[in-house]
């Protein structure tokens, strides 16, 4: 068995946190290997947390077990839930959104909600505040460990009852597709969408072609110029901007060897939006 089990929070690492949960699952099994995804999510945000388990949890084995603890609404009528994703891996998590971006690109199999009599750790009941380390790190270690399986969890549920972030997918009207800006490539200030590949292409748009590209910051059109779509920064010239695929397999919009948000001052998320239009 791998006992591979990756950690995501927005814990930070200045304090004694993440390590807590460290030591939780290592309590459940010494053999458990434990990676982090990351733990600068910034507080409370549950779509960064989505949008961070999208980049991550595809390319991890199967039975890869993810502990992600953005929990603004700890201690709360919220579910503790456990999915299985469609490739395989499984996602310890509050209900509260974290789940979107999978759910919208790689799909869920299977969700449960994570029952105490089993994924809480012992003793910890009087404790309301810290359900990372009291049920999330101890179900996920006892997940990866084999110590339990996924079905000993707890409970199904409907995956139509869990948490959607709003404004997940993009909507296309004839030779328009109107998104999001849902993140930056953070380095390089790239904008990354909701728009897939699989969208795009249907507009017909080939390599060298010619994009009507919008953003808007709510009502205010902010940017508007005619962007040819290619697969490389290079096959275009050092400061012209460029359609292109993301390692995502969504559509960016990026300057070679330039930083498109800082040059325009774009933002992301509600209430940024992109529009992408062909002439037919």
């Amino acid at each position: 068995m791998r006992k591979l089990l990756v950690f995501q929070s927005d814990f930070g690492l200045v304090d004694g946190a993440v390590s807590a949960m460290y030591g939780v699952a290592l309590s459940v099994d010494d053999e458990l290997r434990i990676y982090d995804l990351t733990h600068e999510i910034p507080p409370f945000d549950t779509f960064e947390a989505s949008y961070r388990l999208l980049q991550a949890v595809p390319y991890w084995p199967e039975g890869t077990v993810f502990v992600t603890v953005v929990d603004p609404g700890v201690g709360s009528t919220r579910r503790s839930c456990a999915a299985l994703t469609e490739s395989g891996q499984y996602i310890i998590s509050p209900d509260n959104g974290s789940l979107s971006h999978i759910s919208r690109v790689i799909g869920i199999r299977e969700v449960r909600e994570i029952s105490e009599a089993v994924g809480r750790r012992r003793n910890s009941e009087r404790s309301h505040t810290f359900h990372g380390r009291d049920v999330f790190a101890y179900t996920g270690a006892l997940l990866a460990s084999g110590k339990i399986t996924f079905e000993q969890i707890g409970e199904v549920f409907p995956k139509e009852e869990l948490v959607m972030l709003e404004g997940m997918y993009p909507k296309r009207e004839g030779n328009t597709i109107r998104g999001m800006i849902e993140t930056l490539d953070v380095r390089f200030g790239s904008l990354w969408t909701n728009i897939s590949r699989t969208d795009f292409e249907a507009l017909g748009v080939q390599s060298g072609d010619s994009v009507d590209v919008s953003i808007y910051n709510g009502r205010t059109h902010v940017y508007h110029s005619f962007v040819d779509f290619f697969h490389t920064f290079a096959d275009v010239e050092v400061g012209e901007p460029l359609l292109y695929i993301n390692s995502m397999d969504h559509v960016g919009l990026a300057i070679n060897q330039g930083n498109f948000a800082r040059a325009y001052n774009i933002g992301t998320r509600e209430p940024w939006r992109i529009v992408l239009s062909v002439r037919q």
